[in-house]
């Protein structure tokens, strides 16, 4: 039996989701960066399409880089967190529930 030292306050399986949740916002701003790569700025559905596809790949961006800081401050924590105003368990969960609800956002748009 291997004695790992374990830094950071989250859970295993909460960690395993926002790592989850990093693959996939990394995944949908390629996609949406790539699908605007091919819209005509010289026409203007084009130039709208275009515009909608650069907001959604800059809030998974968004998404991307608060997950990264979430995961890179677990990982940097050792010894006592008890004198934080929020956990890093309270953190990644509220950062959860609001990558879910722009998941689900994203679903309910027209496309």
């Amino acid at each position: 039996m291997r004695d790992e030292k374990k830094t950071g306050k989250l859970k295993p399986e909460t960690k395993e989701k926002l790592e989850l949740c990093l693959e996939m916002a990394s995944i949908d701003a390629v996609d949406l960066l790539t699908e605007a790569y091919g819209k005509d700025i010289f026409d203007k559905e084009g130039r709208g399409d275009k515009v909608w596809l650069y907001k959604g790949a800059k809030e998974a961006l968004t998404c991307l880089e608060k997950l990264k800081r979430v995961l890179f401050d677990d990982e940097q924590t050792t010894g006592s967190t008890d004198g934080r105003n929020i956990s890093a368990e309270a953190q990644a969960a509220k950062l959860l529930e609001s990558v879910a609800k722009k998941l689900e956002e994203r679903k309910q748009r027209p496309s």
